[in-house]
């Protein structure tokens, strides 16, 4: 007998997806926003956003290769 679980794909639940990864992407880049406008963080103001605006673009360019993919349909 087949368990329920088998049959959901639970197992493909627990993997690490491009969504997720996006998500901590765009996370990443609000802390470090944040954290370059914290008034102890002068040193490192300009490095935060320079670093900042970098994971930003990766974003970008991830969700925009996303869009493509699945416009493609190569997502199956």
């Amino acid at each position: 007998m087949n368990s329920p679980a088998r049959d959901l794909g639970m197992a493909a639940m627990y993997g690490f997806d491009r969504q997720q990864l996006l998500t901590a992407v765009i996370l990443l880049v609000t802390a470090l926003f944040v954290s370059s406008g914290v008034a102890s963080a002068a040193p490192w103001r300009r490095p935060l956003r320079l670093a900042a605006t970098g994971a930003f673009v990766i974003a970008v360019v991830l969700a925009l290769a996303e869009i493509v993919y699945w416009w493609a349909g190569l997502d199956h």
